[in-house]
């Protein structure tokens, strides 16, 4: 690193203190900040490429493709099957139908409520599999809903609480395969009913009684084949990136990162240090004689006390921080006493104190070098 931050003298303590950050390798700033390597995002956009649309199979050990809904290009789609105009409701229906899907902690269903003169006469409860979406199994009901009255010969007014399903079904930009087929079927069966909305929870009957249905469905209801979602090969994805992370993380061999893996058990997107101070610490980059020496902002890498000026020193035994010290956790738990610090502001505040120190003291080191 050559250059100075724009607007601070090479020998500004400032300066160098800015500079910390600048100096800091970008692998440790990924795990600090939550932002995975560039080079593992890349590649892991490139396998979601080569399985969701190419329909590679030489990533079966992150997810089966012959389980996962298939891309589909838009030209494709007939074009007659893009936009789909329903009406909301027919007035000549033989039967109203109130769909639903549910999912709850990682089970989901769906059920299909048969209503004739406001009488319940028919329920059809499902359960999919653990990697479907709810929005899938929403869009299910409705299709399962125009299949059945296709079947019967019947006229029906069908009623969801799925916004989401019924986007989908007027887009004409959808590249599913399974949300295609469903628009296939009811394109095929558009003048045997009605889809409309309904408000969730406001004590429609009907989309109560499909509520209930659908919480039911998860446990009791028979089973049901759809494949999973593009989101779920997004989640794996998303996990296959953290999983590359942490191996290239572990084997990052430096002072630094070694420092790191002292305090940080694992890396994660939901990882945020806002805290300027808590990544001086961590990196050893910050208002430290002994850093600011490593780039010949300083002659002596000491402190003025006569000890080494690292950040150990001013957070654990200078005499000039003694009000700001912090108990040194052993090697063994390094991990839970840095933990414990990123929900402690007592003790945040007084590492704060303490570097604040350090920096006046980086002053007081510099300003004695400028004049000898």
């Amino acid at each position: 690193m050559t250059r100075t931050t724009p607007g601070l003298a090479p020998s500004s303590p400032k300066g160098s203190t800015l500079w910390a950050f600048r100096t800091s390798s970008t692998n440790v700033l990924n795990v600090l900040t939550g932002i995975p390597p560039l080079h593992i995002v890349a590649k892991a956009e490139f396998i979601k490429f080569r399985i969701w649309v190419n329909r590679s199979n030489e990533y079966n050990t992150i997810f089966d493709i012959n389980l996962l809904d298939k891309y589909v290009p838009l030209k494709n789609i007939p074009s007659r099957q893009k936009l789909i105009n329903l009406d909301s409701k027919i007035s000549n229906a033989d039967y109203e139908i109130y769909t639903d899907g549910s999912r709850i902690e990682n089970e989901t269903g769906f059920a299909v409520c048969i209503l004739k003169d406001e009488i319940n006469i028919q329920n059809y409860l499902f359960k999919l599999n653990t990697f479907n979406s709810v929005f899938q199994a929403e869009l299910a009901a409705i299709e399962f809903a125009v299949n059945w009255a296709v079947k019967e010969k019947v006229k029906v007014n069908i009623h969801t609480d799925s916004l989401s399903s019924i986007s989908a079904i007027n887009s004409a930009n959808t590249r599913s395969e399974f949300v295609n087929k469903v628009k296939s079927n009811i394109f095929r069966a558009k003048n045997m009913g009605g889809l409309s909305w309904v408000k969730a929870h406001v004590g429609i009957p009907g989309n109560e009684l499909a509520d209930q249905q659908a919480k039911l469905a998860i446990t009791s209801g028979e089973k049901f084949v759809i494949p999973a979602p593009y989101s779920h090969l997004k989640g794996l994805l998303k996990n296959y990136i953290v999983n590359e992370w942490n191996e290239y993380w572990n084997s990052y061999d430096s002072a630094s990162g070694i420092r790191v893996r002292g305090y940080i058990n694992q890396v994660s997107p939901k990882f945020l240090i806002h805290n300027k101070f808590l990544i001086y610490f961590l990196s050893g980059h910050g208002p430290f004689p002994s850093y600011l020496h490593r780039f010949k902002f300083l002659d002596s890498p000491h402190c003025i006390c006569g000890m080494l000026g690292d950040a150990d020193h001013y957070i654990f035994s200078c005499s000039l921080t003694k009000e700001f010290h912090l108990i040194k956790p052993a090697d063994e738990h390094k991990k839970a006493w840095f933990n414990n610090l990123l929900t402690n502001r007592q003790a945040v505040t007084k590492m704060e104190g303490a570097f604040r120190t350090s920096r006046n003291i980086c002053d007081t080191l510099t300003q004695e070098r400028d004049h000898n």
